[in-house]
């Protein structure tokens, strides 16, 4: 893999994602890009990078009339680092769909009438599985667990990125 192929602006056709919660299945999911669903990543010579994402359920022909609109948008900067087949970034990058993974579940008000989630980061990873001047697949897994009402529950997000050129 050579580092300069990385600098330039990719566009996310497709990710795939994964959720785990105490190791079962929750959400599995695959995204395509379409007009109404947009993600770019944008990697500069200077270690900088910038990434966006667009999601409306307004589409071409009509809407769903049985729910209202939404549209959603995500954006991240940060720096990256590429060395050989390490690569990683300062903050996660923007996907298809609604944005990122949701971060949890809903919280239970505890005795008291408080509801306070713990998130607790415990690893996040992110590998570069294909790279060439119009492919960049990466891989990337991040897990955290979410405490609340002194129940706490793992969670272990993944995804796979499938940009081109």
């Amino acid at each position: 893999m050579q580092q300069q192929e990385i600098i330039g602006r990719w566009t996310l056709a497709q990710q795939k994602v994964v959720q785990y919660v105490d190791g079962v299945v929750k959400t599995d999911t695959t995204y395509d890009a379409a007009p109404n669903n947009i993600a770019r990543a944008q990697f500069n010579k200077d270690g900088t990078y910038s990434s966006v994402s667009v999601y409306s359920s307004e589409v071409t022909g009509g809407l769903n009339l049985s729910q209202p609109p939404v549209t959603t948008a995500d954006s991240t900067a940060g720096v990256y680092t590429f060395s050989g087949t390490k690569f990683s970034v300062s903050a996660p990058l923007a996907g298809l769909g609604s944005g990122s993974f949701a971060f949890a579940e809903s919280v239970t008000p505890n005795s008291n009438g408080s509801s306070f989630g713990v998130f607790s980061a415990v690893s996040n990873s992110i590998v570069i599985n294909q790279l060439t001047i119009s492919k960049l697949n990466l891989h990337t897994v991040n897990v955290y667990t979410l405490t609340n009402n002194n129940i706490s529950h793992t969670y272990r997000n993944e995804a796979d990125y499938y940009y081109e050129k």
